[in-house]
């Protein structure tokens, strides 16, 4: 019995031990959830020329999970000093245009981190827009076992201080070959990274990281490659991008009002016109347009008076995701369209007036950015015209009509063709939704 006894004694003493080294862990694992996850630093890279953030491009996916992971816990988030965003362009092109370019791209980060969690103090958020990143493409080109004249390359990234004298340089080497393999296989990882620091410990701000890059096996593969962990400054520690749709949240910072717009084609005949869109999500927009020239010419002996008007409904093409990622109001789209109005067209003698005539069809469009808030649009449509007329002719010096027939007549065909210039009003939405 003694036995027994000791043996349950020695079973429920061996469960007890190994139940508190199974939960123990665990406990000091949430306890250190700030500290380790904050150990995987990683990057959110940008599309070519663009500050606008993408959660579909490369691997940002991953890295915008990891950060909602940590930013939805607010109790964790008042644990946090300062998040310090790094940004930077790669070195091709201007270099004042690309300085610029890597501030809007941590300027984008911010306003995307203050909308998504309002419970962060922006004033924490500080861009770090760091310019064109040399180092990292020196480093890459260290690391890529295939890069053509490496040696040469090298050479005059070292020992050529001006940026502009670089490049032209790089393009003339070889006739331009290891510059065509930089451009196709490095630069996308320079055009890009905006590194969102986060500092759990109160910490003063030290050295700016080193530019950063992904591993070098990672250029082997192809054009879409994995993204790379970054080493994290002593006593900081590092947070990365949220889950969600970033195109979306940074279009809703500032996303256009209504358009403004005038054909071109309509007032190189001197006719008069507006035109107002307004964009309904992304998919959607409703176009309204006014025509109306009302001239006299030559004592009378030219008319052209017409009053019109119509509205058109119109769906934007694209994916969802690519949708999400354009810019309202730009890229192809279809139209439903209806007017009316009624004219007067005299020439000479002889003229045409029409109480009220009416088209309707079908139409197909493209625009596209030329400025920032500045956009041209090419549109054509397809229907059914059709008026009833009364045709005239003028006597006594223009000043008397005599009717000679009534009569309708239908068209069915091209009734629509315009090359617009459009002007965005926009709106600024700030964090949470509200304007």
């Amino acid at each position: 019995m003694n036995i027994l006894k000791y043996t349950r004694i020695i079973k429920r003493g061996a469960l007890c031990c190994g139940l508190l080294f199974t939960f123990l862990p665990c406990g000091f694992a949430a306890q250190g959830l700030g500290e380790e996850e904050s150990d995987k630093p990683m990057m959110l890279y940008f599309r070519f020329d663009k500050a606008l953030l993408d959660s579909g491009y490369m691997d940002n996916g991953n890295t915008l999970r990891h950060l909602d992971e940590l930013l939805t816990d607010r109790h964790l988030c008042t644990r946090i000093d300062s998040i310090n965003v790094f940004s930077f362009a790669s070195p091709e092109g201007n270099c004042i245009y690309n300085n610029r370019l890597a501030r809007q791209r941590s300027a984008a980060v911010k306003s995307y981190l203050a909308w998504k969690y309002p419970h962060l103090d922006r004033y924490r958020i500080h861009p770090r827009p760091q310019g064109e990143n040399w180092q990292e493409l020196r480093r890459l080109i260290v690391n890529d076992p295939n890069m053509p004249d490496k040696e040469k390359v090298l050479q005059i990234i070292e020992h050529t201080q001006d940026s502009e004298r670089c490049k032209a340089l790089l393009k003339k080497l070889n006739g331009g070959v290891p510059y065509h393999y930089i451009y196709r296989h490095l630069l996308r990882y320079l055009r890009n990274a905006a590194v969102c620091m986060v500092w759990i410990r109160p910490d003063s701000l030290p050295i700016l990281p080193k530019a950063i890059g992904p591993h070098p096996d990672s250029l082997k593969a192809k054009p879409v490659a994995r993204l790379s962990a970054i080493g994290t400054s002593e006593g900081g520690t590092n947070a990365l991008y949220p889950q969600g749709n970033l195109a979306t949240a940074a279009a809703s910072y500032r996303r256009p009002l209504f358009a403004l717009k005038t054909n071109l084609l309509f007032d190189a005949a001197l006719m008069p016109n507006i035109e107002i869109e307004v964009p309904i999500g992304n998919r959607w927009s409703v176009n309204g347009e006014y025509m109306f020239p009302w001239w006299l010419f030559d004592n009378d002996k030219y008319c052209m008076q017409i009053l019109m008007g119509g509205l058109e409904g119109r769906y934007w093409l694209g994916s969802h995701r690519k949708r999400e990622q354009k810019e309202v109001l730009t890229g192809h789209f279809l139209g439903l369209y209806a007017g009316g109005g009624k004219y007067d067209l005299q020439w000479d003698n002889d003229g045409y007036q029409g109480e009220f005539f009416i088209a309707a069809g079908i139409s197909y469009g493209w625009a596209t950015r030329i400025a920032r808030n500045l956009r041209l649009e090419f549109n054509i449509g397809i229907g059914l015209l059709r008026t009833d007329y009364r045709y005239y002719h003028a006597r006594d010096n223009y000043q008397t009509l005599l009717w000679q027939e009534n009569g309708r007549y239908t068209w069915f065909g091209p009734t629509k063709a315009k090359i617009s210039f459009v002007w965005l009003l926009n709106r600024k939405v700030k964090k949470g939704g509200a304007r």
